[in-house]
């Protein structure tokens, strides 16, 4: 397009000044008219350059700060079950954030942002494979389970609740399971209960659709497109905490193990003993949740004996963040 507007203003008066005898009084009106032009053709991509220019190198600032952010804002605990990477805020009765796919520490520390610091005690680790807790940590969710009450010994905490949030369900049910003793409440957020293959699933929708879905799930893990959107994000109701729940998906190849790793689990996730959980549980779920079948909801629902179902009616994957006000009552109370 910029070859062909040069060829209009400039090269096309050049060449007809040429071709053709001018007075000297049209000769030098036919050169200040493409000299004008030339003047604006210039100015005009002067300006979009110094533009994209400045554009990049915010971006890049940006992503420099969001790595030092994430490699600086943890700590790591040296637990019986490897290195663990966490973070913890707020006073209170102690609650373990597992989560969702992919996230890290820094994903718990912005769903804190939900609570009232004064009411729960938010320990936020980043399940292994996730910037800086090994995969060796714990490769299953049986093995995360474990890996959270050797956190918790590393605290010295006795007992804990734990949400599973999206990804991290399976974790906290098997800390429910595996540490009942050490697990006061289980609360479920849009979680995954059964087995879980999202490229199976795929491949029964149709072309456009599932094309769709695997375009959203890349920008999701792309840094500009956060960049991008983290403005408009911070502007919405509960932004602010909304915008730090997607820069938990930023800088993805420190956390892209983690995610390949979830889903070799769920893959291969065998009914969970669900009947066996003894503790209080709430469970908080979108009825047209895409991501996670309200089914998974619905089998716990049916299955623990002392379970709390919150549907939230013709609600997706995201609807916990539309309703954030009216749901995070519900679970501080749920809590105490």
């Amino acid at each position: 397009m910029i070859r062909h507007l040069f060829s209009l203003v400039v090269v096309s008066p050049v060449l007809s000044l040429s071709a053709r005898p001018k007075t000297f009084v049209a000769r030098v009106r036919q050169t200040f008219k493409m000299g004008t032009n030339l003047f604006f053709l210039t100015s005009l991509l002067t300006l979009l350059t110094t533009a994209v220019v400045g554009a990049l190198q915010s971006y890049r600032s940006w992503r420099v700060q969001e790595l030092r952010r994430i490699r600086t804002n943890g700590l790591v605990a040296m637990t019986s079950a490897g290195p663990v990477e966490y973070q913890i805020s707020g006073r209170g009765p102690a609650v373990i954030y597992a989560h969702g796919t992919p996230g890290g520490y820094d994903q718990g520390l912005a769903f804190a942002q939900f609570f009232d610091p004064e009411k729960c005690t938010m320990i936020s680790p980043s399940r292994p494979g996730y910037l800086g807790t090994p995969q060796d940590s714990g490769a299953s969710p049986e093995q995360q389970a474990d890996m959270y009450a050797a956190l918790l010994d590393e605290l010295h905490i006795e007992r804990a609740s734990v949400i599973g949030f999206s990804g991290g369900g399976p974790s906290a049910i098997q800390f429910a399971l595996r540490h009942p003793e050490r697990c006061r409440n289980l609360i479920m957020i849009g979680a995954i209960v059964q087995r879980y293959c999202p490229a199976e699933s795929l491949q029964l929708l149709p072309a456009w659709k599932r094309s769709l879905l695997q375009q959203v799930e890349h920008l999701l893990v792309s840094d500009l497109f956060l960049y991008c959107i983290l403005p408009i994000i911070r502007i919405l109701p509960m932004g602010h905490v909304m915008a730090g729940m997607l820069c938990s998906g930023t800088i993805y190849h420190l956390r892209e193990a983690g995610y390949h790793n979830d889903q070799h689990h769920f893959a291969r996730i065998e009914q969970y003993p669900l009947e066996q959980i003894t503790v209080p549980t709430l469970i908080v779920h979108g009825t047209d949740d895409e991501d996670v079948p309200f089914e998974d909801a619905q089998l716990m629902a049916r299955t623990i004996s002392h379970v709390t179902l919150v549907a939230l009616k013709k609600g997706n994957h995201a609807s916990f963040f539309i309703h954030a006000r009216a749901i995070i009552p519900i679970i501080q109370n749920f809590l105490a």
